[in-house]
């Protein structure tokens, strides 16, 4: 069994991420994160404020960043499509879409179906999805009853 290393605040957030991944038994296997996920299934961390980081960040992200991508105002994606993974290969700065072009070649074009059957507005009989905003329809602005 081996001893885990203490881990403070001054620990780089590169080390502490690697503290709570289980890596695969192949170099090229996904490394998967067993820590804290968002409510978009992607590993967080406590940032670290010396480097500019939010409180609170996605370790995909941290592992780019160690990789030596510029991540600034940038998509880090996943080649392998798994959320959970933060081996660095599997990691590229892109566009979305880049990203849809990859989604539609690996699920075909069913992989962005509507998150919401479209329903007929009661007040004005358009087909959409119905969105409220305090007590009114977005698209044409009548109040509910």
């Amino acid at each position: 069994m081996t001893k885990r290393r203490h881990i403070n605040r001054y620990t780089p957030v590169h080390e502490r991420v690697l503290e709570r991944t289980k890596k695969g038994a192949n170099p090229d296997d996904c490394w998967l994160w067993c820590g804290p996920v968002n409510n978009s299934c992607y590993g967080l961390i406590k940032g670290d404020s010396r480097q500019g980081d939010p409180k609170m960040i996605t370790v995909h992200r941290v592992m780019a960043r160690h990789k030596g991508l510029n991540i600034r105002w940038k998509e880090v994606q996943h080649t392998c499509l798994t959320k959970h993974c933060v081996n660095p290969d599997h990691l590229i700065l892109g566009t979305t879409k880049d990203r849809c072009k990859r989604l539609m070649e690996k699920y075909g074009r069913h992989f962005m179906k509507p998150k919401q059957p479209y329903k007929k507005c009661k007040h004005c009989g358009e087909s959409t999805h119905i969105v409220w905003f305090s007590r009114k329809h977005k698209h044409c602005h009548k109040t509910k009853k």
